[in-house]
Formats: structure tokens, sequence, C-alpha cells
């Protein structure tokens, strides 16, 4: 232990030379390490070693009676790593137009997180991005897509293992800020801290041997800035955060390849002190990337997500931040378990589950997290999108009839009703 000094004891000389004896071969062994260190060389494993096999204690050597035993200096031990897990999108409900998700979870609360849970609860800390409300009023959104959950949906999270929550994305505001009280109430309910955009939240994390990390989450406003980034992880460090983690729902939906706001916002972030930037808003994995002595983890797409009943791609990760402490600072490593969004392949049943290691998902989202599963940019898919829906606008106005119809001809608004929300039903978020 550093700082302790050790008195030593008197020993007559014949029990000094018996520890002389028994110091011999370990002083033999010393100098032969120190051989192969200094050469360059390297001691080879026993043959067919397991690397999974935990070492035993030495036996200490037994000195003579009413001596006290000789033993060698015991090793510092090492104390056991934090682990951070991140997940991306949670919706824990249906859009305003369906109840699929309501109707398929019901009151079984652990359901969400089940295929999960042991995982989760088995972490230091977990982290999720939080995309929908929780309330027990009928609140009115003029948004396209709005997710209002009940409020028993947020013990889902706890159970699930889940112990904080970002609120700073394109549904936060979707009820305004009654929207946004009434979640934040439901989540203090389940202990789950919710924290809103431009805010800041320090999780103090210890060790029963008195070993203590400190990790700083700072969340970006919706459409907030690079400087706000930059700011916001400093400020963490400035509070005494050991590992800042700051997060981002930014870039384009259902777009592989990071935008440039992406870039700009993650190496602000970095730049700022970060550790790791956890964006969110794709609804796909996206790349991560190293940069300066931080990672950034661009989109880890959707994970328990109640917006879209059947979503083409269902891989996700959950992503874990391996934290060891020292006397230098902690150093860390991240480490992923590939998952479903679904424990089914053919729909969404609202709960995600690990892929085994020998399946092609799990190969698959370890690929999209090394480079875009495919090369369309967001500014790519706008183009197309502009030029599909000229063509269409053309072809309608070559199909359109001549002839003006009498106000009895022209069909009820109404009667083409069902058919939008149809429609409004299959697209997803």
């Amino acid at each position: 232990m550093h700082g302790k000094r050790e008195i030593r004891r008197r020993r007559d000389p014949l029990l000094a030379i018996l520890a002389v004896l028994l110091m011999a071969v370990p002083a033999a062994a010393l100098l032969l390490g120190l051989h192969l260190l200094a050469s360059g060389g390297r001691a080879s494993p026993p043959p067919e070693a397991d690397p999974t096999a935990v070492s035993q204690p030495a036996v200490p050597v037994q000195a003579p009676a009413g001596q006290p035993p000789i033993t060698a200096d015991p090793a510092a031990e090492q104390a056991a790593p934090f682990v951070i897990s991140l997940l991306g999108d949670c919706t824990l409900s249906s859009s305003h137009y369906t109840n699929h998700f309501e109707n398929l979870v019901g009151d079984d609360l652990a359901y969400p997180f089940s295929n999960v849970a042991d995982i989760l609860t088995a972490d230091d800390l977990t982290l999720a991005n939080l995309e929908c409300s929780f309330s027990s009023r009928r609140l009115e959104s003029a948004s396209q897509y709005a997710f209002c959950g009940r409020p028993q949906y947020a013990y889902s999270l706890a159970l699930g293992g889940v112990d904080c929550v970002s609120m700073a994305n394109n549904h936060t505001n979707d009820f305004g800020a009654a929207g946004i009280s009434d979640t934040l109430d439901a989540l203090a309910e389940a202990a789950v801290t919710g924290v809103t955009g431009g805010q800041s939240q320090c999780f103090d994390l210890s060790r029963d041997g008195g070993t203590s990390l400190r990790i700083g989450v700072y969340v970006l406003p919706f459409n907030g800035s690079a400087a706000q980034m930059k700011q916001g992880a400093a400020q963490l460090r400035e509070a005494g955060a050991d590992i800042v983690i700051t997060c981002m729902h930014a870039g384009a939906e259902k777009i592989y390849v990071p935008t440039r706001r992406q870039t700009s916002l993650a190496h602000a972030a970095i730049d700022g002190g970060a550790d790791l930037v956890v964006g969110t808003h794709p609804h796909v994995l996206q790349p991560a990337e190293t940069y300066q002595n931080g990672v950034i983890l661009y989109s880890l797409g959707n994970f328990c997500f109640g917006g879209n009943r059947n979503p083409g791609d269902k891989d996700t990760v959950i992503a874990q931040l391996v934290v060891s402490p020292g006397e230098n600072g902690p150093t860390w490593e991240l480490r992923y378990v590939p998952c479903s969004v679904s424990s089914v392949s053919n729909t969404n049943d609202y709960r995600p589950t690990p892929y085994p290691e020998d399946d092609a998902g799990c190969a698959r989202c370890l690929r999209k997290l090394a480079s875009p599963w495919n090369s369309l940019t967001a500014e790519q898919a706008a183009a197309l999108a502009a030029e599909k829906a000229a063509q269409e606008t053309e072809e309608t106005a070559q199909e359109a009839p001549q002839t003006v119809q009498t106000a009895e001809e022209v069909p009820d608004a109404s009667e083409e009703a069902p058919l939008l929300f149809a429609q409004l039903q299959s697209d997803s978020p």
C-alpha cells in the first residue's frame, strides 16, 4: 500500500539463514523474469492453458514456531470496473393513432425489458433516450406522430434497470409543458432520473472498498449548437466528473451515414472534455468514431420502441462503457451487446433481445458500428425524395381529368379518411 512503511524486526542469525534459503528460489525466478523483460523476451503460458481459469493465491511459507510467518508482500487488489450501459430510443407507447403497444404489454410492466434486465440490472448505471411522454391526462398534440404512454410504464424502465433518461428530442415537446411535467413526475415516482435539454447530472458511483467514480451526463437541447455541446462537457469537467458523457439527438432518420452537423456537434463535445458522445434519432445503427481521446457513438438506433410495429431494421446494441479506476485516473473501454429490438423477426413485440453469438445479426450489428451499412447520405436521400415527388406531381397532372366536376361529383373527403388513417398507422416516425 502506497504511503505505508513497515518496521523491520530483529531476527537471530539462524532464522536469517533460513529466510535467505527460502528466498533463493523466488529470487532466481525474479532475475529470470527481469532478463526476459530486458531482452524483449516473453514467457510462454503453460500448454493448453485455460484463459478463463482463476489463479489461486500462493500458500504462505511456514516459519519456525514463535516467529512471524514469512510471506511475500501481497499484490494490490484491483478494484472491479464500473459498467455504464447506453441504450438507444425507448418509446413505451404507441402513437396517438393506435394502441398496439399498450394492447400487447398491458399491465405486465416487466415485459418490455424482460430479455435484457439481467444485463442492465447487473451494471452500475444505465442511460437511455426517452422518446415519449407519460401522463394520465388526455393531452392534445399538433405533431404528426406523438407518443404518450401510461405513467406506470415509467416503472418498466426501472424494472429493466434503466436509471437515467435523456429528454431532448423531437418528441419531448409533443404535449408541451404539461407533457414534460407529467413525464418528469412519472419518472420520479419510478426513481428514474430525467435530464432535459441543456441540463446535466452527475452520478457518484462507489464500491464497498472505497473506490468511487463520478459520471457526468450532459444532454444537448434538440437543435442545440456546437458551442452548447462544448460548454456542457467543459462544465462537467469543472464539476469534477471523472467520465463525461454527452447526449445528442441529431442526424437524418433511416440514414446510416452521420451528417456533417452530427460530426460537428460530437467533435465539439470531445473538444470540451467529453469522453463519450451518445447519439440517437436516426433509428438505425451508425458507425462509432474515435476522435482525439474520445469515442463517438453517432446513433444507437432504436431499443424498446413502441413507435413502429415492424421496423425494417431491427438491429441495435447495448453499448457498455467499462471503467477501471486507477492512481493516474480511470481507464476505459467500450463493449457491445448486439441485440434486436424484438424477440421475434417477423414483427416488433417491443421486447429487445440479445442476438446469440453465432447469429448473423450479431455480426451485422458490429459491422454497422464499424462502417455505414450503405453509403447513402442525407443530402442524397433528400435529392432522391425531391426527384420522386416532382415525378409523382407530373404524373398526377398528366392523369388528371380534363372535365370539371360538379359539386355532386366531388367525393366527400371523409370517405378517404380510413385510407389516410391506415397509412399513418403503417408509417414509422
